[in-house]
């Protein structure tokens, strides 16, 4: 059997499944954040594709770093949780309407597919938010990942709060 692992500086980093969006529908684990926001989804949109100043709304980020096509299917970033590297690749991408993943590689040694899913839907007052996580365990680690993602998912919930504060203004 292959080795699935590479090398980021001196440790060893999983990878994992890339999972179309679409896959969260079925995905053991799925967490879901909803949010109004009295702007245009073109308005959201704007801080949605700039990935560098995610950490700005999204609290939990500490970095993002742009390590390919900053847009489209097949573009590819670095995102740094709690000093955690996460490589995503867009596995969705359509202009002012959604933005979608997977994390490919990270240290999270429990996980094997991760897919996160962007909606703006556009609505009377402005536009509609709507985050997605879908996640699976590796075998036998379905209890530390529902635990680890109960944190990522409070943490989705404020990150929204603050993107409609941003867009907002």
């Amino acid at each position: 059997m292959a080795d699935r692992r590479l090398r980021e500086g001196d440790v060893a980093v999983p990878t994992h499944r890339s999972e179309p969006p679409e896959w969260i529908e079925t995905a053991p684990l799925v967490f879901s954040n909803t949010i109004e926001i009295a702007a245009t989804a073109t308005e959201v949109w704007q801080h949605i594709a700039d990935h560098t100043a995610w950490p700005e709304w999204f609290e939990a980020l500490d970095s993002v770093e742009v390590t390919g096509a900053s847009a489209g299917v097949g573009g590819k970033r670095k995102v740094t949780s709690k000093r955690l590297p996460l490589h995503e690749e867009f596995t969705g991408w359509n202009e002012g309407a959604q933005f979608a993943f997977a994390i490919v590689k990270s240290p999270l040694l429990f996980l094997a597919a991760m897919a996160e899913d962007v909606k703006i839907e556009a609505t009377d007052s402005g536009c509609r938010v709507t985050y997605r996580q879908g996640i699976e365990a590796k075998k036998g680690f379905g209890w530390l990942a529902n635990a680890a993602m109960k944190g990522l998912d409070a943490d989705t919930g404020t990150a929204l709060a603050n993107l409609k504060v941003r867009a907002e203004n």
